[in-house]
């Protein structure tokens, strides 16, 4: 497990999350990222944890090795195509995080909008900071896009057992409950291929999903990572 601080949040991100498209926001919402910024470092207690393990196709999807995680779908293969191991990543900003959201949507929803949206920003921050410790651990290797789960046709019930495996309850307090949603709301759970060789850059988004119109994680305002 490890605790992190956060810094300069990218406000450019942000306004992309916000659906500026490009176009700068006014001034007026600018302040209030800027507020948001300061809220969320000082709330928020970001913390990660990850394990690798090496990975084996098989028929029916790949095996995670040293597990019971049997990773099924056309996207993971994809995704992991030319990986002998992985890393499995959990990260959250705590449930502060969430707490300070729900008391700002009953005083500002306007300002409850740009906190999520910032709150976002945060969140993948705090997985970039992990990438950073899993190359150091590993160097040499090349490391794939991260994979969120029930992205594609990977399927969502598997964060129970991928939380279980990682034991993230207990070292991070990172739950999902019964129609898997992640609590701490504001958090990640996701796959990254390693590989000896270089691996093709992917550009990501909802903006080149083919599920986007029917995301589950877009119509409760969630990211799955991608």
């Amino acid at each position: 497990m490890n605790n992190i601080k956060l810094s300069n949040l990218n406000k450019e991100e942000c306004a992309r999350y916000l659906g500026y498209k490009g176009n700068s926001p006014d001034e007026r919402v600018k302040n209030i990222m800027d507020d948001c910024e300061m809220d969320i470092i000082n709330t928020a207690i970001p913390r990660y944890l990850y394990r690798q393990f090496p990975i084996e196709f098989k028929a029916n999807g790949v095996e995670v090795l040293g597990t019971s995680l049997l990773l099924t779908g056309n996207s993971i293969r994809n995704h992991l195509e030319g990986c002998s191991k992985v890393f499995i990543l959990a990260a959250t900003l705590s449930g502060e995080m969430d707490r300070l959201i729900a008391r700002t949507q009953i005083n500002d929803m306007a300002k409850a909008v740009i906190l999520d949206a910032m709150a976002g920003v945060a969140i993948e921050q705090v997985c970039d900071k992990a990438e950073v410790q899993m190359k150091k651990e590993i160097e040499g290797k090349y490391f794939t896009y991260r994979f969120g789960i029930g992205y594609g046709d990977l399927p969502i019930f598997l964060e129970h057992e991928i939380l279980d495996v990682l034991n993230a309850s207990k070292l991070i307090g990172l739950c999902s409950n019964e129609s898997y949603i992640l609590t701490p709301r504001k958090s990640v759970l996701c796959i990254i291929g390693i590989s000896d060789k270089e691996i093709k850059s992917m550009r990501r988004g909802c903006s080149t999903c083919k599920l986007s119109n029917r995301c589950e994680f877009r119509k409760r305002g969630d990211r799955c990572g991608f």
